[in-house]
């Protein structure tokens, strides 16, 4: 990682084994449908998408240190996925990748930024508070282990 942080780009097909380790590391398997093949699956079909759009977060030597994943419809960005390497957690790189959704949100002119969080993490519910979302409905009973979800919006403004 540089100074300034990972640098983020655009998720490659080669970039699919350490993404995928990334992500199994991160979600609940009954949150994400399950094992290693139906996430890898997942992760290629969100590839070959023209409305899903993943990120990577590059470290210094390359390393694949996070990914987020988000579709683009409409003029709403819904962003799925934010997720960090066990080793390379709390020190910026999921803010990193926010923070470039939210650019790159801005300059395609999206109005808004929509997102579904566990209840239970408040870490990224704070992050996502102190980069100016705010929460606007419970869904009870969302997740398979019947935690609720807590829904957020980071309003951009009409086009």
């Amino acid at each position: 990682m540089s100074e300034e942080g990972p640098t983020i780009e655009p998720m490659t097909e080669a970039d699919i084994d350490a993404t995928l380790a990334i992500d199994l590391a991160s979600f609940h398997p009954r949150d994400i449908g399950g094992e290693r093949a139906a996430r890898e699956k997942n992760l290629r079909e969100e590839l070959a998408r023209t409305w899903a759009r993943l990120r990577v977060a590059r470290g210094r030597a390359g390393d694949v240190l996070g990914y987020i994943l988000f579709w683009h419809v409409a003029d709403e960005i819904h962003l799925l996925n934010v997720a960090v390497a066990p080793a390379a957690r709390r020190r910026g790189v999921g803010r990193a990748l926010v923070d470039d959704l939210v650019a790159s949100s801005r300059r395609e002119r999206a109005a808004k930024i929509l997102l579904e969080v566990r209840a239970s993490n408040e870490p990224a519910v704070r992050l996502y508070e102190r980069l100016g979302f705010v929460r606007f409905n419970v869904r009870k009973a969302y997740y398979s282990d019947g935690e609720d979800g807590v829904e957020m919006v980071l309003e951009l403004g009409a086009a």
